[in-house]
């Protein structure tokens, strides 16, 4: 398994993690249809098979992310410092578009590298 592969596994794991620990999915099957577009064992499927996500599970998982930092925005409440979970979670979920961002740019380069 290349380097690549270990950290987009691992980051898909960070993700969930971030969305469970802010309250944002509940379970891992939630996970896998309301952030990442798939059927619901495909979160513990990849999972147990230490599987790579694909690049467009991870333009989706990007993408909802985005989302969800824009409705943050919109909350009278953010940025507020009686907001403290409110903002914590904005800050987790920043951390996990730039990560998936890296990653997705990393694709990119290895896969024009590959031509």
């Amino acid at each position: 398994m290349r380097y690549s592969e270990i950290n987009q596994t691992q980051l898909l794991q960070d993700a969930f993690h971030c969305y469970r620990r802010n309250n944002l999915v509940i379970s891992q099957r939630s996970f896998s249809r309301r952030i990442l577009g798939k059927p619901p064992s495909y979160y513990s499927s990849m999972i147990a098979r230490n599987r790579k996500p694909s690049r467009h599970v991870l333009q989706t998982l990007l993408s909802v992310t985005k989302t969800i930092l824009a409705t943050f925005i919109g909350n009278p409440h953010f940025g507020k410092p009686y907001a403290v979970n409110l903002n914590h979670a904005y800050e987790e979920l920043e951390a996990i578009v730039e990560q998936v961002s890296v990653q997705l740019d990393i694709g990119c380069v290895v896969e024009n590298l590959e031509r």
